[in-house]
């Protein structure tokens, strides 16, 4: 029997035939037919000439989900919530992607405003019942939908429900879903507690919204293409290809689309490990370079890793089982240019299929990656897609000249450039990918396949010291291979409660059983006959912690021995991915996971071919880096035999993609006619260079791995703190100080807190003497009069050394959400002097050499309200600094410790002469303006800050000498926060986006305040509220200044508070103190051609989010009542400000 394997891509679609008795197979490729997507595979399982009635099963993966979603072109969706929170998916998580653009748009969640209603119903975090759902509702509900599908009686509608706590109580839901599917009985709905039974309503939310909206489009695509299969005369079922790996029947699989949306790139993952199996001991890399992106998969112990959670655009994500891959900007398309900052960028921006690189010749104009590949003479521009399509040269040539004359660089050496780029930021993506999971990518090897992958893997392969490649046969049809080698699966997940101190296995036994049970009982109803493999999971988590880690059981009936063994599995993972554990802590069961797998996969046979000639097909020159224009053999794939070996430099080419072979390398075909690439050795490609410390490429490279280490950080602190406002709110800001102190790398998140952090690690290294820190070190500090900002804000910093020699700083800036003083929360609003505002740290060491300094950790523990909580979230602050450590010491070990000071330097004189040009376009001259604070929650008076901006030509310098007289109360504003204020202020007002964002941003921009004024208090004043309330009043007073200079640049003022609510207390289930740091978004003003966005941080933190209600009410006895959008809170005009937001608690 014959099983046909499709992969519908965007300008492809690609079938493979494999024939069960031989296990042979062949291919066929067409162009895919996106107006009709089932007319491609009905085409190209004609072209394959296979009679209908030899096939056994179809099995397609597709991009139209992800494309529908991306693209936004599914249903109107009609979104219920639960009355009082259904404006969570408007609202959003209220962060921005852009600190420091406040024209950033906002992302669409999906769902209109108008589109949400409020259903009366509530249940709590246990799933009891406290608001009963009536049948009046149902019908209130039924007439508003009424209402809305009059308005459009053709138009696709969609309805998707999300009620508080679903995951737990399901019954509402369900309750709504069979009212709906009777009242309108075509009208597709999805439930959240079917689609994504999760924990977290937002989340929740978009990934309800996300099934909704391309439900009838996927069934629409499944009916059309199954009754023309039909028609066609084949009778053997169609399955479709699952974002977790595995496939299901088709109506079943579409009836759920969100568990498709990327079907159509698990494939190549699947076909990746089989290869990585074959030949490299089950550890590789899968790389699948296309014409848009490259996908980067990581195979462990011969499986893939999975993931839950996909983001459709940044801040939109869709929650479900996927594998485990990330994409980047770097397929054949990827366009090349000179941001705003001076760096050559690669991407994410694509020239795509129309009208393509520039040598397609339809009207492309921009250099891209395949543009730069001909002008090295690494592509024939005569056997591109086999001969099927001719390329223009003399178009790449002329667009990748004017980008060379943009950089100052040769055509040869800018188009180098170019690859490099590319190879690099996939070569970081790798190397993120493999290091977040405690892994080292050098005992990997590269499965490359796409068009475009064996083109670039050698290179990348380099770069990361990765020994082997290898080029599977038909490298560009391996996701329609992949499609073939999976077996049917069913995902099932189910949040639970357990602790490692009162478990009860009959209990978790049994819910383990129900879940297996369920997962096999739906692969009997797609048709299993046989028995049903199942395995399962256990998300684990340290008590306290938000997040946890996977953990897979040896067997489905759980006994002490297992899962003290599962105990000891999250121990050791917990140390290699964080750097650390905590063995005496108890550990938390939060979610069972059951895979249950379903017909074995097919076996798919490749071999070599028999004979070769040599497989030579001439000579041409291709241009090597170092080497210039070397005479290169060219080889055809189809004619190399099992054995043959090919010395680099050498090209390969085959009707879908090309092998470049560098000098140095040596390929070996095996005899499945894989081609294993020995990978030259990998000397540093960055320091090897002549003089890179200057070239925008080499800058480029640097700068991204800097903020890519200050991105793992965060990743760590997140996923290991206590604190929602860590875990959820992500108040933190994290950063990397060369030797010399300067920053020099950070990730764009807090804008006051990296500010902060110029002063506050200086003071720190200043205090204590540079010749005291030493490996293993880490230093605690948060007295506002030692250059800090206020004091729940505490800088945790680690030396970083290379053999025994300092090479910078680690940093990480955190709100500590108790430290003692008056109030739980230690915002005490009534403070009249520092003391009462919690426990004062000048800079001391928390750990000496690698151990705990056991009295400061006593004392730290004895003043905080929640010392349990302190300690977890320390430990999560020093586990990023561990993290920054690692990947610090593995760049440094690259570049040399020598060429990463001098790219220092040339990165921060880079980011400083940037901001010296932008400010040289603001007209000169000295423009004022003030804001005010109402009181200071002491004395009931106003507090003016008042702002002078001068502008002198390349220089400003913000005068706040005019405010008022520092005040009794708590809202003084420290002169590190002011400064940071100010700083952010004019960063923001010149939208500082694409360059470093280092100390040499800050050189042009001067801040004065002083002493003794509310913007620069002296000891002992009060200063909790100075950041959540003062840096609000100084950035506001400073853009209002700056708006009389450059109208067009600044909007109306942002809502001008941190929005913070403490609450605090005993907690009646366990009687320890809890605290909790409530933060949330207001209004920003209207800006020029487009209104405020609403629900949004303000500008000085531009990164936190809210605290979501089911985290917040299942670790707190308080309960949301309201959460929602304040009406016409924007004022009117033109253009409004945003709306703000109303929390109703008890």
């Amino acid at each position: 029997m014959i099983k046909i394997g499709i992969d519908t891509g965007g300008t492809f679609t690609d079938l493979v035939v494999l024939d069960d008795e031989s296990g042979e197979i062949r291919t066929v490729k067409v162009p895919s037919t996106p107006e009709e997507p089932a007319l491609a595979p009905l085409e190209a399982l004609r072209q394959s000439g296979v009679a209908a009635g030899e096939i056994d099963r179809i099995v397609l993966g597709t991009t139209i989900a992800t494309n529908a979603g991306l693209q936004k072109k599914g249903a109107t969706v009609l979104y219920v919530g639960t009355k009082g929170v259904e404006d969570v998916p408007i609202i959003g998580r209220i962060d921005r992607k852009e600190a420091y653009n406040p024209a950033w748009p906002k992302p669409d969640s999906g769902v209109r405003r108008r589109h949400v209603f409020g259903i009366e119903e509530r249940a709590d975090h246990k799933g009891n019942v406290l608001t009963a759902l009536e049948e009046s509702e149902l019908v209130r509900l039924g007439d508003w939908i009424d209402t809305w599908l009059a308005t459009d009686p053709d138009g696709d509608w969609a309805v998707a429900v999300n009620l508080l706590f679903a995951y737990v109580h399901t019954a509402h839901e369900e309750r709504i879903g069979q009212y709906l599917s009777k009242r309108f009985p075509s009208l597709p709905v999805s439930l959240s507690n079917r689609v994504s039974p999760i924990w977290r309503e937002y989340e929740r939310g978009t990934t309800c919204i996300a099934d909704a909206s391309i439900k009838r489009l996927m069934q629409r695509f499944v009916a059309r293409l199954s009754g023309d299969l039909k028609a066609e005369g084949v009778s053997a079922p169609l399955t479709l290809m699952k974002s977790n790996g595995g496939h299901a029947d088709a109506a079943s699989a579409a009836d759920v689309p969100v568990q498709i949306f990327l079907s159509g790139l698990a494939g190549g993952v699947i076909a990746g490990r089989r290869f990585a199996r074959d030949h490299l001991s089950g550890k590789g890399v899968t790389l699948d370079m296309g014409g848009t992106s490259a996908d980067v998969g990581l195979i462990i112990d011969g499986d893939f890793g999975s993931t839950t959670e996909y983001e459709i655009e940044w801040g939109v994500p869709v929650s479900a089982l996927f594998i485990d891959y990330t994409t980047i900007g770097a397929g054949g398309g990827s366009i090349a240019h000179v941001d705003g900052g001076g760096f050559l960028r690669v991407g994410p921006k694509s020239a795509g299929a129309e009208p393509g690189p520039a040598c397609y010749g339809r009207g492309g104009t921009e250099p891209t990656i395949t543009d730069a590949n001909i002008v090295l003479g690494r592509l024939d521009p005569d056997f591109f897609l086999g001969g099927r399509m001719k390329l223009k040269p003399e178009l790449a040539q002329t667009t990748v000249a004017a980008l060379a004359e943009e950089l100052g660089l040769g055509v040869e050496e800018t188009a180098v450039a170019v690859l490099d780029t590319a190879a690099e930021n996939m070569a970081d993506a790798i190397r993120l990918m493999t290091v977040e999971r405690g892994l080292d990518h050098r005992e990997f090897g590269l499965v490359a396949f796409g068009g475009a992958g064996s083109l670039h893997a050698s290179d990348v392969a380099a770069r990361l010291n990765m020994a082997r490649v290898v080029v599977p046969p038909h490298p560009g049809l391996c996701s329609a291979l992949g499609t073939l080698l999976t077996n049917q699966r069913v995902d099932r997940a189910r949040t639970v409660l357990h602790r490692s101190d009162q478990i009860d296995y009959t209990v978790l036994g049994g819910q383990i059983s129900e879940i297996a049970g369920e997962a096999e009982a739906e692969l009997r109803r797609e048709g299993l006959a046989g028995d049903a493999e199942s395995r399962v999971l256990l998300n684990m988590r340290y008590l306290g912690q938000s997040f946890g880690e996977l953990i897979p059981l040896t067997g489905l009936e759980i006994d002490a021995a297992m899962f003290e063994q599962a105990i000891q599995d999250l121990h050791v993972r917990h140390e290699e991915l964080y750097g650390y554990s905590m063995r005496d802590k108890v550990v938390e069961i939060t979610e069972v996971r059951v895979v249950a797998l379903g017909e074995e996969a097919a076996e798919a046979t490749f071999n070599a071919p028999a004979g070769s000639d040599g497989g030579t097909h001439g000579k041409r020159p291709v241009y090597f880096s170092g080497d210039g224009f070397v005479e290169t053999t060219v080889y055809r794939r189809d004619a190399l035999s099992a054995g043959a070996r090919i010395d680099g430099p050498a090209l390969i080419e085959e009707m879908d993609s090309t092998t470049l072979v560098h000098p140095g390398d040596a390929v070996e075909i095996q005899p499945d006619g894989s081609m294993l690439v020995n990978v030259r050795s990998a000397a540093d490609s960055l320091a090897a260079a002549s003089a890179p410390e200057r070239d925008p490429v080499t800058l480029t490279i640097v700068n991204n791995a800097l903020r890519n280490i200050c991105d793992e950080m965060a990743s760590t602190m997140v996923r290991t703190a206590y604190s929602p406002i860590f875990s959820e709110s992500r108040d933190f800001s994290c950063m990397i100080f060369d030797k010399d102190r300067r920053l020099v790398g950070q990730a764009e998140m807090n804008p006051a807190i990296i500010c902060a952090g110029l002063h506050t690690v200086p003071h720190c290294v200043d205090e204590l003497g540079i010749e005291n820190f030493l490996p293993g070190d880490v230093i605690v500090h948060n007295d506002p009069y030692r250059g800090q900002c206020h004091m729940p804000e505490h800088l945790l910093m680690k030396p970083v050394f290379l053999d025994g020699e300092l090479i910078g700083f680690a940093a990480n800036i955190a709100h500590v959400a108790e430290i003692g003083g008056m109030a739980p929360g230690s915002f005490a609003t009534t403070a009249t002097e520092v003391f009462q505002e919690g426990l004062r740290l000048p800079p001391v060491k928390l750990m000496a050499e690698g151990e705990y300094v056991k009295d400061v950790w006593r004392i730290v523990m004895a003043n905080h309200r929640t010392p349990n909580t302190t300690w977890g979230d320390f430990h999560a602050i020093m586990g990023s600094l561990t993290t920054a450590e690692r990947r610090l010491q593995g760049l440094v070990g690259r570049l040399g410790a020598d060429a990463f000071s001098r790219i220092g330097d040339a990165l921060i004189e880079h980011a400083e002469q940037w901001t010296r040009n932008e400010i040289g376009k603001l007209p000169n001259g000295t423009y004022e303006f003030e804001d005010f604070f109402e009181d200071d929650g002491v004395v009931a008076k106003p507090y003016t800050v008042r702002s002078k901006v001068e502008i002198m030509d390349d220089e400003i310098i913000v005068d706040l000498s005019g405010s008022d007289a520092q005040a009794l109360g708590p809202i003084n504003v420290t002169y590190v926060a002011t400064a940071a204020a100010g700083c952010t202020a004019v960063l923001q007002s010149i939208n500082a986006r694409d360059v470093p964002l280092n100390s040499g941003c800050f050189k042009p921009i001067k801040v004065v305040a002083p002493p003794g004024t509310v913007v620069n208090p002296v000891f002992p004043a009060p200063s909790v509220a100075g950041n959540t309330e003062g840096q609000p009043r100084v950035i506001t007073a400073v853009q209002g200044a700056l708006a009389k200079a450059v109208p067009e640049r600044v909007g109306a003022a942002e809502g001008g508070s941190a929005c913070n609510l403490l609450l605090g207390g005993v907690h009646p289930d366990t009687g320890e103190f809890y605290t909790h740091y409530q933060l949330d978004g207001g209004g920003w003003g209207g800006r020029r051609a487009m209104d405020g966005n609403s629900a949004q941080c303000p500008a000085h933190a531009s990164t936190i989010r809210a605290t979501p209600i089911e985290v917040f009410e299942s670790r707190f006895p308080l309960r949301t009542l309201e959460y929602s959008l304040r009406p016409d809170s924007g004022g009117a005009g033109t253009w409004r400000g945003g709306l703000g937001i109303r929390r109703v608690f008890e």
